[in-house]
């Protein structure tokens, strides 16, 4: 019985037909169970940053503005969701967040990079698909 869900969100459409395919599913149970949408905003490194530019300010903001089209999407949703947002690597964060949050199941898209971009750079999907200690549900 699935009692919580995941769902990283990163503004792409991926990921948010993944946090559709969620909300489907959780409707479709009996038993809803609770819904978390987790954005990471991945750590940044510059040896100087821009004068004058506020790089923090700038990811915080566009994390915030990256939750917008989950709550246009979700406002329907009769149960309560969790929004998190954190910094760091993205596939470690979504990991741990699932650990921490005790999730049941990982509902993620998928960017659909070619064979060899994969086996070369990886991909944040396949990395939670290999370390996550709960089931991952990838969509495209």
């Amino acid at each position: 019985m699935l009692t919580h869900i995941l769902v990283p969100v990163d503004g792409s459409d991926h990921a948010l037909h993944a946090l559709a395919y969620a909300k489907n599913l959780l409707l479709s149970l009996k038993d809803s169970p609770r819904l978390t949408v987790l954005h990471v905003n991945p750590d940044v490194t510059i040896n100087e940053p821009p004068v004058g530019v506020e790089l923090d300010e700038q990811i915080e903001a566009e994390g915030s503005r990256l939750l917008v089209p989950v709550q246009e999407l979700l406002a329907d949703l009769q149960s309560d969701y969790n929004t998190l947002v954190k910094h760091g690597d993205p596939g470690k964060i979504i990991c741990q967040t699932a650990a921490q949050e005790m999730a049941d199941l990982i509902v993620m898209g998928t960017r659909g990079i070619g064979l060899i971009s994969e086996l070369l750079i990886g991909s944040v999907s396949h990395y939670v698909i290999q370390h996550a200690a709960c089931p991952v549900l990838t969509t495209k």
